[in-house]
């Protein structure tokens, strides 16, 4: 459901369910999918004779285990209606109007069941569900955003809509700052596209095939010392689940801890594919798509700033776009800043049209500090993080 120009709009309502299946025939995997139950026996025999095309693996399915209780369903959501989810956009929209009637709003609600059945003994299933609210503000030359995912229906939505107006506000007649370098701290939102660019670079599947730049560095310290970065399914985030859909039993995966790369995120066929002792990290999208390497939950260790404001002048990065023209596997990027302030540590001047650029790999070896409190992102867990020396092109 939409808000804009003044209308609200259903734009999509969908649903789709059915079967994935793997058969491992001579030590070695295939897949095929069917719609219906009735579906089932013919995808086993194609996904049996479509793994002559794969690798010997040493591949094994999970056995039977006992699986974390993870909240990430809430019946208020699946028992939403449109009339309901219209008082939602209600809300936001008139929180988000309080300075200027050019809104947008898009919640997003879905729901899913997901069951893992395997001849290794394991038989599992869950339910999820979440609520996505996305709002955006212009207020003048003030541009402001409020963006969130849960796994239960929150109460205050007019404070989101609010939110994302203080914001616009906040950010009316922005100036350019000057060239040159800057100690930049990044919000959790902008943190989360920054990621985007060097998570890649933590998959086995990247580290097997020579892709990854940090490849040999496990048991290194390839970052800053303050710098730790997890996955984990057992939190209630958008990203948790009881088990992966291999059926490992989640849990807390530590991906780089004080700067130490401590592990590869691995599905069981890449792992074997490497010889690797590792698993917990298969993903898919859904029934029809090819189990792979993902990520549940992504979280950034806190530091020990209460207030990283405290560091003194800097760039206060709230909103960033471009991260899908970075170059993964060197880690150089360049992204455009839309939502920005200059701080001296009291005063804030708001500042956009400029781009940040720099490398993925440095720019995390270089942290000046981060907050001790984190902010939850539908799968994601960050504090604020100050970097230090960015580059600023205006």
């Amino acid at each position: 459901m939409t808000y804009a120009g003044g209308k609200t709009k259903t734009r999509e309502i969908s649903e789709s369910g059915g079967y994935g299946v793997r058969a491992l025939k001579d030590d070695k995997v295939g897949f095929a999918y069917c719609v219906k139950e009735d579906g089932v026996e013919k995808a086993v025999a194609e996904a049996a004779s479509v793994s002559r095309f794969s690798k010997r693996s040493g591949f094994s399915f999970p056995g039977k285990a006992e699986c974390p209780e993870v909240e990430i369903y809430d019946g208020n959501i699946s028992d939403i209606d449109a009339q309901e989810l219209g008082g939602i956009l209600g809300q936001l929209r008139d929180g988000a109007s309080r300075y200027s009637e050019k809104t947008k709003v898009m919640l997003t609600v879905s729901t899913g069941e997901t069951k893992v059945e395997n001849s290794a003994g394991f038989l599992a299933g869950y339910r999820d569900s979440s609520i996505s609210i996305y709002v955006e503000v212009m207020d003048g030359t003030g541009f402001g955003f409020y963006s969130n995912a849960f796994t239960y229906l929150p109460k205050n939505f007019t404070a989101m809509g609010e939110e994302a107006a203080e914001m616009a506000k906040s950010m009316r007649m922005p100036l350019k700052p000057e060239a040159g370098e800057y100690n930049v701290i990044m919000e959790p939102e902008a943190t989360n596209d920054l990621l985007d660019v060097l998570l890649p670079s933590l998959l086995g599947d990247w580290k097997r095939r020579g892709i990854s730049k940090l490849s040999g560095s496990r048991g290194k310290k390839v970052f800053s010392g303050k710098f730790s970065l997890y996955d984990d399914g057992t939190l209630n985030g958008t990203g948790g689940r009881p088990f992966d859909d291999e059926g490992t039993p989640s849990r807390k995966i530590p991906l780089v801890e004080n700067g130490v790369l401590a592990n590869f995120a691995y599905d069981r066929e890449n792992a074997a594919l490497e010889g690797a002792e590792k698993d917990g990290n298969c993903s898919r999208t859904e029934y029809s798509t090819m189990p792979g390497t993902g990520y549940s939950n992504i979280v950034v260790g806190t530091g020990d700033y209460a207030d990283i404001g405290e560091i003194g002048r800097a760039l206060i990065v709230k909103s960033l776009h471009g991260t899908h023209t970075a170059n993964r596997i060197s880690g150089d990027f360049g992204v455009e800043v839309n939502s920005a302030f200059l701080s001296d540590g009291k005063e804030r001047i708001p500042v956009r049209g400029f781009m940040l650029t720099g490398n993925i790999f440095n720019i995390f070896k270089n942290i000046v500090g981060i907050e001790k409190r984190a902010k939850e992102m539908g799968s994601f867990y960050c504090p604020r993080i100050a970097f230090e020396k960015m580059r600023v092109v205006s």
